[in-house]
């Protein structure tokens, strides 16, 4: 096996053998167009040899005569298998062009191959839904979409901050900074429009501070009648992998208790709060769950949770009883991604364990099927609690949760406390391989193809798949 991943490899590298190699991997329905047109061919080519007489030899004569009507008239031998010929290359040809029409009609501006690859092979993924919101949700997006297409973001709309919080104030729709981060990350659309959708004015004005992502899709949600078809708008012009989802429709407002009794109202208090939280809540507290994220977890292969701030992020999702409930009975594997630093105030003191006690708080006893950790150590920012790693376990104590717990580096060399979207990518992937059961398979990331390759491997670094579960408890699920 390795000697084989050695030759493809190296097969690879070169421009024409790496075509070749894309056009059999195994969901690219073309080779059977391939393999009819080969034998159209070879019927065609044995009518042109009958009709010209042609000797095949004594070894092949009485084979081939018995399967080409040796008895009948020349006319009709050669008649028969040139139409025959005919026929299968033709028809072979339409189906080809056709499949391959289909795949450049979706990405026009890239290479063939890389469109097929995306639109076959990942499109044939397994459903993955991702639940979350902040920053920690577009970096897990941008790795996870180069295995797989069927990707569905439930984001969180709580945030009442910054330009999405005036959006939300001054033209009563749901916040869509969340949601634009997770649209670029999905997004296979020109840079260009990508780095458009990130752009935030700075002026002295009323636009100061508004990013362009933002009020396009506030201005897409007025013209379709709705938000979320604002954001599925958005998401066309994007050319997405995926879907993106809001976790409500309705407007909610994230409420939080410190230890200390202290009320907290809006999502940019609980997140700035100096002191450790108590509790969060919404309100209303009976806001119901987006039906599309609904079915959408209720039909996923996998199901992550995180990363992201845990009070902030990822536990206003499961807020929405619907949701949690929808998670805790879901078929699906279903892990959650730790933080790789803790939040000052939010979650100071916190280990791994914490974490997940939080989320099944939340979510159920059984929301937690795996846990996907931080083992590289790095150095505490000395200006404050963000730059300290979150431990594994309490001093002295040993994992004995009945989730399996997966550690491996998934930091960002440039920023530690962060986590890098390929390595997590690749620890998620690698977790759901070894314990997906009878879901569906997770297609094996190709690094042939230019255009993808390059966006795979920027920031990555060693092999994260070598250390998936070192030290940890494994259990089939």
């Amino acid at each position: 096996m390795t000697m084989m991943r050695t030759v493809l490899r190296l097969l690879s590298k070169y421009p024409v053998t790496n075509s070749l190699l894309v056009l059999l991997i195994p969901g690219i329905s073309l080779k059977r167009w391939f393999a009819l047109g080969g034998l159209g061919l070879i019927a065609l080519a044995l009518g042109i040899i009958f009709s010209l007489k042609i000797s095949l030899g004594p070894s092949l004569y009485s084979f081939v005569g018995t399967l080409s009507l040796r008895d009948a008239p020349t006319i009709v031998r050669s008649g028969v298998f040139i139409s025959i010929g005919v026929l299968l290359v033709g028809g072979a040809s339409v189906k080809l062009f056709a499949s391959l029409a289909g795949a450049r009609s979706h990405r026009r501006d890239w290479p063939i191959l890389d469109s097929l690859y995306v639109d076959r092979v990942l499109g044939s993924g397994p459903n993955i839904v991702v639940i979350g919101g902040g920053s920690g949700l577009p970096t897990l997006l941008r790795g996870l979409k180069h295995y797989t297409s069927n990707l569905t973001a439930v984001v969180t709309v709580a945030d009442d901050g910054g330009s999405s919080g005036r959006l939300r104030s001054e033209l009563d729709i749901p916040p869509p900074g969340d949601i634009r981060n997770c649209l670029v990350a999905l997004a296979d659309s020109e840079v260009v429009m990508q780095q458009l959708m990130d752009f935030r004015f700075s002026t002295n004005g009323q636009l100061d501070g508004h990013s362009f992502g933002n009020i396009l899709i506030a201005a897409l949600a007025s013209i379709g009648g709705d938000f979320y078809r604002g954001v599925e708008i958005a998401g066309q012009l994007l050319a997405i992998r995926g879907k993106v989802v809001p976790s409500t429709s309705s407007n909610v407002t994230l409420v939080g208790r410190t230890v200390s009794g202290q009320r907290l109202i809006g999502e940019s208090r609980v997140g700035t709060a100096n002191e450790q939280l108590r509790q969060v809540a919404l309100l209303p507290q009976d806001a119901p769950a987006h039906p599309d994220a609904k079915r959408a977890i209720e039909e996923a292969d996998l199901i992550v949770l995180g990363p992201g701030s845990l009070f902030t992020s990822i536990v206003p999702n499961l807020l929405v009883r619907e949701i949690a409930d929808a998670v805790s009975g879901a078929k699906g594997l279903r892990m959650y991604v730790c933080n790789v630093a803790i939040d000052p105030g939010e979650t100071a003191g916190f280990s791994v364990a914490d974490h997940v006690n939080a989320i099944r708080y939340y979510a159920g006893e059984h929301a937690v099927d795996i846990v996907i950790a931080n083992d590289r150590i790095f150095q505490p920012h000395p200006d404050g609690y963000r730059g300290h790693p979150v431990e594994l376990v309490p001093p002295g104590a040993s994992w004995d949760d009945e989730a399996v717990c997966v550690r491996a580096d998934v930091i960002d060399e440039e920023k530690p406390t962060r986590h890098d979207s390929i390595k997590l990518a690749m620890v998620i992937a690698g977790a759901y391989r070894d314990h997906r059961g009878k879901r569906r398979r997770l297609p094996r990331r190709w690094q042939g193809l230019p255009r993808l390759s390059k966006a795979i491997g920027s920031g990555s670094s060693g092999n994260p798949e070598s250390k998936l579960g070192s030290g940890a408890p494994q259990r089939t699920l």
